[in-house]
């Protein structure tokens, strides 16, 4: 009896035995554990700039009845008349697109234009905005140092002018005002060829318009990179507006045509 005893006790601790380990076990169709992967970095950039640009202006304006008045000033003659400015730009990139947008402001006092009609003073008062938007795909090159994009866009223009006319020994003056805005459609091209890891060219153009407008820009700068947030750049841009509506024998027609060149110092925060 005692050997039955001893012979049940080995039994039953086989079986717990047996049954703590099975538990230990992991079941036959339990799914692994999966291992998360770890992010990508994002292949886009950010740029936020500030476009240090000084043109100089070569202008002519003509509103209602009034005949279109030539203006000229370099940018040391615009400073003393200077009394609004915002010139700034964002653009977005990586391995195949670019987006950007792009804003110029400026408001400029009387200025002193050519001769008025009848020999008498004249000037203008100017408010411009230029608002631009584009994007693009990267177009293959044989040089990896380049970065081109083809682009295609619209920009935007809303104009306030002014024109004084002012005869003082004849007691003669004369105001007259007129806004405008308007879209031209454009198509350009945005490039960059890095030289090293520090300098860098950076060129942009485009050209536009519609029925009774036209625009036009050219932009070439070298730039540095200091660290991996800021770069500089110097260069220099010209761009050039036209917009005419047609005349009619009660209100006139406004007639704007307009070069700005000039040198540009950018300040440029990548992100």
């Amino acid at each position: 009896m005692r050997g039955l005893v001893k012979a049940g006790f080995a039994a039953l601790a086989t079986l717990v035995a047996g049954g703590a380990t099975a538990a230990d076990l992991p079941a036959e169709n339990q799914a692994p554990a999966l291992v998360p992967e770890p992010a990508l970095p994002s292949t886009w950039h950010f740029e936020a700039a500030i476009d240090g640009w000084a043109p100089s202006l070569n202008a002519s304006m003509g509103v209602r009845n009034l005949p279109a008045l030539p203006v000229y000033a370099n940018i040391f003659q615009l400073l003393p008349h200077l009394e609004g400015y915002i010139p700034a730009s964002l653009v977005a990139y990586n391995d195949n697109f670019i987006v950007g947008l792009s804003l110029f402001w400026v408001r400029l006092g009387l200025l002193k234009g050519g001769p008025g009609p009848f020999g008498v003073n004249a000037g203008i008062t100017l408010n411009e905005t230029f608002a631009t938007a584009y994007g693009g795909v990267r177009i293959p090159t044989a040089d990896p140092s380049w970065s081109v994009y083809g682009t295609l866009g619209a920009r935007y223009f809303n104009l306030n002018g002014s024109i004084e006319l002012q005869a003082p020994l004849a007691g003669y003056s004369r105001l007259a005002s007129q806004g405008k805005d308007w879209v031209d459609e454009i198509v350009g091209v945005k490039a960059r060829h890095r030289i090293d890891d520090k300098w860098f060219l950076d060129f942009e153009g485009d050209v536009g318009g519609y029925h009774g407008s036209a625009t036009a820009l050219g932009y070439g700068a070298v730039g540095y990179k200091w660290n991996q947030s800021v770069t500089t750049s110097l260069g220099y841009r010209v761009f050039y507006a036209y917009y005419q509506t047609p005349a009619n024998s009660g209100g006139g027609s406004f007639r704007f045509n307009e070069t700005l060149w000039g040198p540009q110092f950018n300040t440029t925060y990548t992100f």
